[in-house]
C-alpha cells in the first residue's frame, strides 16, 4: 500500500489563529500543499497582524434548538452572518458500519464545501473513536486499551489504521467546492493530548503516530 499519495493534492494545516508577530515571514513547510492550503496560510499570517477571527465549533450543524437546517446558525441568527470559522469533527469517520461512515462523509463534506463556498475557514478535529478497544474516544477505566502503541508501525492495528487515515484522506480529496477547487480545511487531530481524559493521552508512542501521518503523507511534517 503506497500510504505517501492519499493527501497530496489538500490543504491540511496545522495553526493556530494566535500568530506571533515573528510568525509573519513564515511559509508552509509542506512542499505538495495546493494554491489555496498557501493562500489560506498567508492569509491567516496577514490577517493576524491587525484582527482576530470568530469562530464557532459546529456552527451550522446545529444549535439552540434546531439540528441540521439549510444556511442555519446561531451566530447568523444573531449577528447576521455565519463565522468567519466554524470547526467539524470526522470521529464518525470510523468504528461504524460502512453504510454510516459514508452517510457522516456526505454530510461532512456538505458542510465544509458550503463553507468554503461562502469564503470561510474550516477546521477538521478528531474524536478518534478507540480502534482497539471499548470505550469511544474517552479513556474510560478497565474499559479502554492505551491504543496508542497498537498504532505505531509494528503494532497489531497497525494497518487498521492506516485504513482509517485512508478513509479521512479520499473524504478530504473530495472536498470540491463551486470553483472546482479543494476547499482547504485546517486539520488538528488528537487535541488536548496532555489531557487524561481522552485514550491518546500523554504517552511515550504519541509523537510517533503524529509523526507516521506526516512523514507518509496524512499530513505535512507539523508533529516531527
Amino acid at each position: 500500500m503506497k500510504t505517501s499519495k492519499f493527501i497530496s493534492a489538500i490543504i491540511i494545516l496545522c495553526v493556530c489563529f494566535s500568530l506571533p508577530v515573528s510568525a509573519k515571514k513564515s511559509q508552509s513547510i509542506d512542499r505538495k500543499a495546493t494554491a489555496e492550503t498557501k493562500a489560506l496560510f498567508q492569509n491567516l499570517m496577514k490577517l493576524s497582524e491587525n484582527h482576530t477571527l470568530f469562530g464557532h465549533q459546529n456552527a451550522t450543524e446545529y444549535g439552540r434548538g434546531w439540528s441540521g437546517d439549510e444556511d442555519r446558525s446561531d451566530v447568523k441568527s444573531v449577528c447576521g452572518s455565519h463565522p468567519a470559522v466554524t470547526g467539524v469533527d470526522v470521529s464518525g469517520l470510523s468504528g461504524r458500519s460502512a453504510e454510516s461512515i459514508e452517510k457522516e462523509k456526505a454530510r461532512l463534506k456538505k458542510t465544509v464545501v458550503d463553507m468554503y463556498n461562502r469564503g470561510g475557514v474550516t477546521t477538521v478535529a478528531w474524536h478518534f473513536i478507540n480502534p482497539v478497544s471499548e470505550g469511544g474516544f474517552y479513556w474510560k477505566d478497565g474499559v479502554s486499551k492505551p491504543a496508542v502503541k497498537y498504532l505505531i508501525p509494528g503494532g497489531e492495528a497497525h494497518e487498521k489504521y492506516k485504513e482509517i487515515l485512508k478513509t479521512i484522506g479520499d473524504w478530504a480529496n473530495s472536498l470540491e467546492g463551486a470553483d472546482g477547487k479543494l476547499a482547504p480545511v485546517i486539520f488538528r487531530p488528537y487535541h488536548e493530548f496532555d489531557g487524561g481524559w481522552f485514550w491518546w493521552k500523554a504517552s511515550l508512542h504519541y509523537r510517533r503516530i503524529c509523526h507516521f501521518m506526516a512523514i507518509h503523507g496524512y499530513i505535512p511534517p507539523r508533529f516531527a
